[in-house]
């Protein structure tokens, strides 16, 4: 994709399906065994006596291959340090993977399906799932699922969004049709009305990153939302009713047609 976005656009090479996480997890857990391990910040061997050169460097590039780009963001933020990445990868194949089945199935019909990559939110690591085409059928039981949307963009942005439309490149963005404050980003202030095929749709914002096939991919953590129901929107337009959260509700949605655009 040649537009430009706002913040780092996340490699669709990133996500990988729960149990192609865990096959990365017993891979570095064998190394564990072996001595290696990414405690104290660093790649590093308990017994160096005992540590080959060679096995030493795969490990590493096991660990780069699987979990490389976040070191990304590590360059990008002064407050994200090289001992975050690593405190992760500990984590990570040590306890968080062998959990998210457990934690965050319920939301899917076939959570197993789906992909899943790690990336960086306020500071910390968290699991992200992948808004593609598996996602949506599974959600919505259809790929074509057309909605009347509002977006808030800039004059780059509006020509972005129309350039896709025209030139048939569709990808994804944030959209809305409620909400209780105004936008957070006061560049962005042209106001568009679109019709919009929708990926996703959620009660409150849930925090998306683009990614470089074009999709969206949200943040598992906002999965939740205040009271019984989660934040996910199973019917869309159950996503339009009260804002328990004050905020803005959000649809995931591939612009079709863009019906007015209006100054803020």
């Amino acid at each position: 994709m040649s537009y430009k976005v706002l913040g780092y656009i996340k490699p669709v090479k990133a996500f990988k399906t729960i149990d192609e996480w865990i096959s990365v997890a017993e891979t570095i857990l064998l190394f564990q065994k072996k001595g290696f391990d990414t405690r104290a910040g660093d790649f590093r061997c308990g017994d160096v006596l005992k540590c080959s050169t060679k096995e030493f460097n795969v490990f590493r590039e096991v660990v780069m291959q699987n979990f490389g780009y976040l070191m990304h963001d590590v360059d990008r933020f002064d407050q994200v340090t090289s001992k975050n990445f690593f405190n992760f990868i500990e984590d990570f194949v040590n306890y968080r993977v062998w959990g998210m089945e457990r934690e965050f199935g319920s939301y899917f019909p076939d959570i197993k399906q789906l992909r899943f990559a790690f990336l960086y939110t306020r500071d910390d690591i968290e699991p992200y799932v992948l808004m593609d085409d598996d996602f949506t059928a599974q959600i919505y039981g259809s790929l074509n699922n057309p909605k009347q949307l509002l977006h808030y963009t800039t004059e780059s942005g509006l020509q972005n969004v129309s350039n896709a439309i025209d030139g048939d490149r569709p990808f994804d963005i944030s959209c809305f049709t409620l909400a209780e404050r105004p936008f957070f980003r006061k560049k962005s202030n042209l106001l568009v009305t679109l019709v919009g095929n929708v990926r996703a749709g959620f009660r409150s914002d849930v925090k998306s990153f683009v990614v470089s096939n074009g999709r969206r991919a949200g943040n598992m953590y906002r999965f939740e939302y205040p009271g019984p129901k989660s934040n996910l929107c199973y019917e869309l337009d159950s996503c339009d009713g009260d804002l328990r959260t004050s905020l803005w509700n959000e649809y995931i949605a591939t612009p079709i047609q863009i019906l007015k655009v209006e100054r803020r």
